[in-house]
This record gives C-alpha cells, sequence and structure tokens, in this order.
C-alpha cells in the first residue's frame, strides 16, 4: 500500500517560519566567515586607523551577515542582504576589498530566495558597484579595482541565481513525487472500493438468498435440509467475512504481510469453480463450459476474470433470479475468451469496476459488458502468451 510522505521542507525561507533548518555545515562556513572577515577587518582596522564611520558600517554589514543565519522570514532575509549589500560596498574601498565577502553573500541570499524576485541579486550588484565606484572615486582608488570588485559582484549573482534554480528544480521533483505518491494511493483506495463491493454484491448479496431459502425451508418442516443451507451461508459469510478483512488489509502500510489464512482465502476465492458452485448453492442454475481452472493464465489474470465473473453472477442474480446463465472458457490461439450470459441487462458501479480492474492489467486484456440480442453479455479476453504454466 503506498503511503503518503511529506514532502522534504526546502532550504530557503518562503515565508514567516517557513523552511527547514540549515545545515550544520552551512552553519558552520557561515560562521568561520564571520570569524575570519571580522578577524582581519579588526586588526587591518587597527593598522590602517579607519576612521569611525568605516567601523560602523563594518560591524553593521557583519552584524546583518549574523541576522542573516537566524532569520527566517522574507522580511529578516530581505533586511539582512540589503544591509550586507550596502553596509559592505561603503567600506569596501577603504578595507582594500576585504568587505566585498558579506556583500557577495548578501547578493547570493537575495538572488537564491525564491520569495523575492529572480532579478533582486542582480539589481543589489548593480547598486553595490555604483556605491563601490562613488567611494572609489572619492577615495581615489583605481579603475581596475572598481573591475575586480565587479566580477567578484558577478559572481554572487551567478551563484544566487544557480542557487535559486536549483531549489526550484528539487522542489518540482519532490511535489512530482507527492503526486505520484497521491495517485498511487487513490489507486489503491479505488482498488480496495472494487474488492468491497465485490463482497457486498456477492458474499452478502448470496447470504440474504440462502438465509430466505432457510427460512422457507424451515417453515415447510425441511429442517434437515434447511440445516444444510444455513451451514452454507455460515461458509459464506466467512469468505465474505475474509474478503473484507483483505479489502481492509491492503488500505495499511503493512499489507505485504498478509497472514497465511487470508492468503489461503484468497487462493479458494479466486477460483471459478468454487465461484459457479456458490452460484448453485444460491438456488442459481449455471450451464458451464470449458476450463473452471484458467489453467492458462496466471494468477493476477486469472483473479481479475473470477472478480469480474463474480460480478457478473451477482448481476444475474439481483436482475434475473432463477433464470439460467451460461459461462463459458475458450481457448482462441494466444488468448483465453470468458463469457458470461444472462438473460437481463444490469447497471451501476459493477460495470465500471469491471472495466477498472481489467486496465489495471496493461497488457491488451478487454472486457466488454453490456445488451446483446436481449441479454446481458460480459465477455472477457485476456491474451495467454508466455503466461501458461505459471503457478497460481
Amino acid at each position: 500500500m503506498t503511503k503518503l510522505a511529506e514532502p522534504e521542507r526546502a532550504d530557503l525561507p518562503r515565508g514567516a517560519g517557513a523552511g527547514r533548518s540549515r545545515s550544520g555545515v552551512a552553519w558552520g562556513l557561515n560562521a568561520l566567515g564571520v570569524v575570519v572577515v571580522g578577524f582581519w577587518f579588526v586588526r587591518n582596522g587597527i593598522g590602517l586607523h579607519h576612521p569611525a564611520w568605516v567601523w560602523v558600517l563594518g560591524a553593521v554589514a557583519l552584524a546583518a551577515w549574523v541576522l542573516r543565519e537566524f532569520g527566517r522570514s522574507t522580511g529578516v532575509v530581505l533586511g539582512a542582504g540589503a544591509l550586507m549589500v550596502l553596509a559592505g560596498s561603503s567600506v569596501v574601498v577603504p578595507t582594500d576589498s576585504l568587505m566585498i565577502v558579506p556583500v557577495i553573500v548578501g547578493i547570493v541570499l537575495l538572488g537564491a530566495t525564491q520569495t523575492l524576485p529572480v532579478w533582486l541579486g542582480a539589481v543589489a550588484a548593480v547598486v553595490s558597484l555604483a556605491v563601490i565606484a562613488v567611494s572609489a572615486t572619492v577615495l581615489h582608488a583605481s579603475v581596475q579595482f572598481v573591475l575586480g570588485t565587479g566580477a567578484g559582484l558577478l559572481l554572487g549573482v551567478l551563484i544566487g541565481f544557480s542557487r535559486r534554480q536549483s531549489r526550484l528544480a528539487e522542489q518540482r521533483s519532490r511535489e512530482a513525487l507527492a503526486e505520484q505518491q497521491r495517485a498511487a494511493l487513490l489507486a489503491d483506495r479505488s482498488r480496495a472500493a472494487r474488492d468491497i463491493h465485490d463482497v457486498l454484491a456477492h458474499s452478502l448479496g448470496g447470504l440474504v438468498l440462502q438465509l430466505d431459502a432457510v427460512e422457507a425451508l424451515l417453515e415447510a418442516g425441511r429442517v434437515d435440509e434447511a440445516a444444510r443451507r444455513a451451514g452454507e451461508a455460515r461458509t459464506l459469510a466467512a469468505d465474505g467475512l475474509a474478503e473484507a478483512r483483505r479489502a481492509v488489509h491492503a488500505l495499511r502500510d503493512d499489507a505485504d504481510t498478509e497472514p497465511q489464512a487470508d492468503v489461503e482465502d484468497r487462493s479458494r476465492a479466486s477460483r471459478l469453480g468454487t465461484l459457479l458452485a456458490d452460484h448453485r448453492s444460491f438456488g442459481g442454475t449455471v450451464h458451464a463450459q470449458g476450463d473452471e481452472v484458467l489453467a492458462d493464465l496466471d494468477a493476477a489474470h486469472r483473479a481479475a476474470v473470477v472478480q469480474v465473473c463474480r460480478e457478473a453472477l451477482a448481476n444475474a442474480r439481483r436482475h434475473a433470479p432463477g433464470r439460467p446463465v451460461a459461462v463459458s472458457v475458450v481457448r482462441d490461439g494466444s488468448a483465453v475468451s470468458v463469457t458470461v450470459t444472462n438473460p437481463l441487462g444490469s447497471d451501476g458501479h459493477g460495470i465500471t469496476g469491471m472495466r477498472e480492474r481489467f486496465a489495471e492489467l496493461g497488457d491488451g486484456s478487454t472486457v466488454d459488458a453490456g445488451i446483446r440480442d436481449g441479454a446481458f453479455v460480459v465477455a472477457m479476453r485476456v491474451p495467454v502468451a508466455d503466461r501458461a504454466g505459471e503457478s497460481s
């Protein structure tokens, strides 16, 4: 049975409280970056006697870098990234490009965050380059210095965009997997619904007929025959209970650990001969022709054929009680054709279930149900190539 797994939460902030915890490696690398840049910023600042405004703006850029590690909302991400870019860019020239590191980190952050516009990283890089150019003009830095920092900013834009695309692809992959799991779960539920429908149509419907017969026999004083019918009703009820238990068992996660008793019951329930005998015990008449064992079919195809025959016989009991039913099994070259015919037509969920069951086989097996010449006919055709002789 397929179980829907909760998709892994994304690595990036997508709103307040969104996003999974950053990995220990990411925390460690960013902490190391803050410590290393902070150490050289202080050491060089003392040696070069930075003015107060450099100390303040550099401290703001480093503090925003730290804040980025703890913030998860879009507002915190945007604020931290903007501070890193603006404050860091203002002191890139006086720190001899040391503070370009938090600027690049901020650009990557803004470009990679999915809740922010994709162009924001590029705009941040342009703004940063403009600030650096103005600062370089005021402090008489060379053009080559500005171009070198521009290359670093471009690298940050590319890294941010790459990370965004990678995470978008990862998110789509998780969503596709979740959708596949959902589709599989719905298919399992549909299959269980069909099995439960079979139980209601065959076992419970037959049980009602048996009990009605028991009541009539008791009223007629035919106690021994009534006792025999009651025993058949008990067997039918036990079989129905086993089938219902299997249908419910299919919805559980441990469906692979089916009890041996249920396996044996399922084997009995998947025999066409047993099904025809049950129909006769309900008072019905069946004219069977051909191989009731369905020896040319493997277990899966045999089970599908038997389930459709069960529904067809239940329809016959419901719409044509007491009327004869004809069942024929014919080997036709590389296929087995199974036909069930009764005098009246039918409608409801049973026909839909028949078609769904055969569609799941996915190998050209077909079932056609409808009225022909005043009779309701269910015709099945199942390929048997490369399956003859397989165990049930």
